[in-house]
């Protein structure tokens, strides 16, 4: 590395670090307040509060470091422009194009490190902080108690179950229709009661119908291979939000939840928010680069930078809730901020170096 590199790099980490502290300490503060009489009502002790928060400090960190990492950016530049550093660069015949290209590339290995973080001690933050304001807040649980009025595809038949406790392994009444080659209905089998197994569902006073013979066959018991894991379907109506589910785990989700034809809309923008959330990061550094380019100002910046934070984050949210109502694709939903605010920095970036 460089002199010049790493002076960018001592110095960007100051100013981030600044930054993050303080963004973390208010927004601690915020939480602690708008938190702290339902913690006390509910009787958490000292420990169990600072576990909530010292949990919640993951979750913080990955949600701000994109816009703390692009006001970190700014300030450092416009503090550059203010000691004449850049100057003195462009009179040693470097050119505003090196620095630039460190910080686009050193905001990508921190782009990497923070979705590392993010899918370990952020997930694990979320589910620790959700369980402690679910349970013991609240005191209730934090994965629904039963399903109801679910409707699945598996191989040629298609399943309805009108009510099931997973954590039980139990549910109640069962139906499942089979289909054959023409589309026609091969025959129905009803059960009021089931037992959830591994890759099999074992049913109890079952009845089988063929509408074709109009026969109709009553058996106590009957074994059911299936395909689908019903404990998917139990994570995706529990109370935990999908960031609390590693990028793995989603994945797995939304490939079982497709061989079940049922709607993965909602999990899949979270699946590719997984990636398109922490690549904000290099985005924003992109933005931090075009506006000081326009502007010398740090108060302009600053003030600039936060607005231009609001309306990626206006934007995300946008694009993220379109996608989860199947309006648009969730591939698209969760990159349209990313990819808008990307290329007008870009251009901006291109137009500069071509001068």
């Amino acid at each position: 590395m460089s002199v010049l590199n790493r002076y960018l790099l001592r110095q960007n980490l100051f100013y981030t670090a600044v930054l993050l502290f303080s963004g973390t300490m208010v927004y601690l503060i915020v939480d602690f307040v708008g938190r702290m009489n339902a913690m006390v009502e509910a009787g958490l002790g000292a420990l169990q509060v600072l576990e909530y928060f010292v949990f919640k400090m993951p979750l913080i960190v990955a949600q701000t470091l994109p816009a703390i990492f692009m006001l970190g950016v700014l300030i450092q530049m416009a503090m550059m422009h203010r000691s004449n550093e850049l100057v003195a660069m462009e009179s040693s015949a470097i050119s505003f194009r090196k620095p630039a290209v460190f910080f686009i590339g050193y905001a990508l290995v921190v782009f990497m490190l923070l979705f590392v973080f993010s899918e370990t001690l952020g997930v694990r933050g979320e589910q620790v902080t959700r369980q402690i304001w679910n349970q013991d807040v609240r005191d209730r649980e934090a994965a629904v108690e039963g399903l109801e009025d679910v409707w699945v595809k598996d191989r040629d038949y298609m399943i309805h179950i009108e009510r099931a406790h997973i954590n039980e392994g139990r549910g109640k009444d069962f139906t499942a229709y089979k289909k054959s080659d023409p589309g026609k209905i091969q025959e129905i089998i009803k059960a009021p009661e089931f037992e959830v197994h591994k890759n099999r569902l074992l049913l109890r006073d079952v009845t089988v119908f063929k509408p074709h013979s109009l026969e109709r066959q009553s058996l106590q018991e009957m074994e059911m291979e299936v395909k689908i894991d019903l404990r998917s379907f139990a994570l995706v109506d529990s109370d935990l939000p999908y960031q609390a589910w590693s990028i793995f785990t989603l994945s797995a989700l939304v490939n079982q939840l497709k061989e079940s034809g049922a709607s993965v809309e909602k999990i899949s923008t979270a699946l590719h928010s997984k990636i398109a959330y922490p690549f904000a990061l290099v985005v924003m550094t992109l933005l931090a680069l075009a506006l000081f380019t326009r502007i010398k100002n740090i108060y302009a910046l600053v003030t600039l930078g936060l607005v231009i934070v609001f309306f990626y984050y206006t934007v995300y949210v946008f694009g993220v809730s379109y996608a989860e109502e199947g309006v648009t694709a969730p591939f698209v939903g969760a990159w349209t901020a990313n990819v808008f605010f990307g290329i007008l920095s870009l251009l901006q970036l291109f137009w500069m170096d071509r001068r």
